[in-house]
């Protein structure tokens, strides 16, 4: 018999573990699944929690109660694990000069006098004198530590499993059940908590995923105990070295470190010391952070045990607790999310012809509906590696993922979203799909994808061929083995590409009486919009 579990938590970050202590603690039963993920977001988290932010230095209206709820929450997970992990300390952050000393201490609002208290004084023995403000009530959170203790809590109870779960293909909604069958689990209710990842079901969540370099450094005679805030911040370690961060980087959110990043970072931490900086680590992560500030939290629209609580940002530490118990007061007791946390704010209403999917993601789906671990694959053209790294997570560390392109650019930021997302099981090729037949000769394919054209944000003279792309579609199709899947999302909008489309579907036509085809237009059907081809061959044929 399957294991029945109340609750199926998806993702094991600062939102995952505190939604997990708080179901638990409410005496609902949960099975937490997660990828363990090294460079995941909080895995990176300094754990910081800051009374004054920004510019102004304001203190949030909720910080006071987002404070107890925390204080509280990791008290108690303390008190269960028998660990020190949460430390009240004040902050300290400097001023940039004396101007701007002046103009905070002038301030019509008089922050400084009823909210901190000034301070002097110096962050190295032989180093400047500086001023600033002193932080309260403020803390840190050993990240690390909680994370692995949580999980070794709920593998103690049976309740954690690390494995790569794919929602299309490993989990069945029903109406009233989650099934995983490839777990022996059923729950009631499932709860993403992906951070980063985005999921087809809670699509926009997070919409302003935003990447941030941190190091690990050594500063010469450094002497504060405090976290200390300006442009950077920097918070000492227990092995002499100190932490420092964090940049912003919405246009590249990949967790891969920069070199941009660990300049910015270093050029921002010498306006705060002096000295040489030894850099023993540089490691960065994207935070699911949302364009309005807020977390979501809410039901999916159509399937009503389906949940998520994700954007999070910078204040995961913060703020996972109350809003942990928040989500959990709703899904027992439906006491209402305010509006501008709830999922429902994002849900744009858009004309009915307008709703279908989008093709490549028709296409993955059919292409999903057929993989198993350990597959063998192919990205016909790997683009920007969406297609590839899809392909790679469906079949596994077990399967393996072949990708061709001509452009090095193509392949180079496929390999770069391949690193990002810790992928080992793909060969990318720089060579043109129309050598698919003497490079697989004899390999047999669950699947093959290919989205012609050209190169998005790149040169778009540079195109796929009408006879180069006959060629591969010929020659992927003697490799697919019974029951295997060949995708074709062909574009009509470019040059060359309604010639391109009318050779692709002719050569398709031709195999119509030996496996199944199917046309899928854009909605609406214009004459230069997109079209998807998926043709299926048919077991034992």
């Amino acid at each position: 018999m399957p294991s029945q579990v109340s609750s199926l938590i998806v993702g094991q970050g600062l939102a995952g573990s505190a939604l997990a202590w708080t179901l638990h603690w409410a005496g609902q039963g949960v099975t937490i699944v997660d990828r363990s993920e090294e460079n995941s977001a909080s895995r990176v988290a300094a754990g910081l929690v800051t009374p004054v932010t920004g510019k102004r230095l304001v203190r949030s209206s909720d910080y006071d109660a987002d404070w107890a709820a925390a204080v509280a929450f990791y008290r108690r997970v303390e008190s269960e694990t028998g660990l020190t992990l949460f430390e009240e300390r004040p902050m300290l952050r400097l001023f940039a000069d004396a101007a701007t000393r002046s103009a905070f201490v002038e301030r019509s609002d008089a922050v400084a006098v009823r909210e901190v208290e000034l301070w002097e004084g110096y962050l190295q023995s032989n180093g400047r004198r500086q001023q600033g403000i002193v932080m309260r009530p403020a803390g840190r959170l050993n990240v690390l530590a909680y994370l692995a203790a949580t999980r070794l809590f709920f593998e103690t109870l049976g309740a954690y499993r690390q494995t790569d779960l794919n929602l299309r293909r490993d989990v069945q909604v029903a109406a009233e059940s989650i099934s995983v069958p490839r777990l022996n689990l059923t729950a009631h209710q499932m709860i993403l908590c992906q951070g980063s990842t985005t999921s087809d079901l809670f699509p926009g969540v997070p919409n302003n995923p935003a990447r941030g370099d941190i190091l690990t450094v050594r500063l010469p005679d450094y002497v504060r105990r405090e976290v200390v805030h300006r442009s950077v911040w920097i918070a000492p370690n227990p092995d002499g070295t100190q932490t420092v961060g964090a940049t912003y980087d919405w246009k590249s959110p990949v967790a891969e470190p920069k070199d941009s990043g660990r300049q910015e970072v270093l050029d921002k931490l010498h306006r705060m010391v002096d000295g040489d900086i030894v850099i023993d680590h540089h490691r960065a992560g994207v935070r699911p952070s949302m364009k309005d500030y807020e977390a979501v939290l809410g039901r999916h629209p159509a399937q009503t045990n389906v949940f998520v609580f994700n954007g999070l940002g910078s204040k995961g530490t913060l703020k996972a607790p109350r809003l942990a118990a928040e989500l959990q007061q709703w899904m027992v007791d439906d006491v209402p999310i305010p509006a501008r946390r709830n999922y429902e704010r994002l849900k744009v209403r858009q004309p009915e012809n307008q709703r279908a999917r989008p093709l490549t993601q028709q296409a993955q789906d059919a292409v999903a509906s057929v993989l198993q671990p350990g597959d063998t694959v192919v990205d016909a053209t790997v683009g920007n590696g969406f297609d590839t790294c899809f392909l790679s997570r469906s079949v596994g560390p077990a399967g393996h993922v072949f990708g061709f392109d001509i452009q090095q650019t193509a392949l180079d930021a496929t390999h770069r979203r391949l690193h990002a997302e810790d992928l080992h099981n793909v060969t990318l090729l720089h060579q043109g799909h129309e050598t698919l037949r003497d490079t697989l000769a004899g390999t047999s394919l669950s699947a093959v994808m290919f989205n012609l054209g050209f190169l998005p944000r790149s040169d778009h003279h540079v195109t796929t061929q009408p006879a180069t792309s006959v060629l591969a579609i010929e020659a992927a199709i003697g490799l697919l083995k019974p029951g295997g899947v060949l995708t074709v999302v062909a574009y009509r909008g470019h040059s060359g590409g309604p010639e391109e489309f009318d050779a692709v579907e002719q050569c398709l036509q031709t195999y119509a009486d030996r496996h199944q085809l199917q046309r899928i237009d854009s909605s609406p059907a214009k004459p230069t919009a997109p079209v998807l081809f998926v043709l299926r061959r048919i077991p034992d044929c």
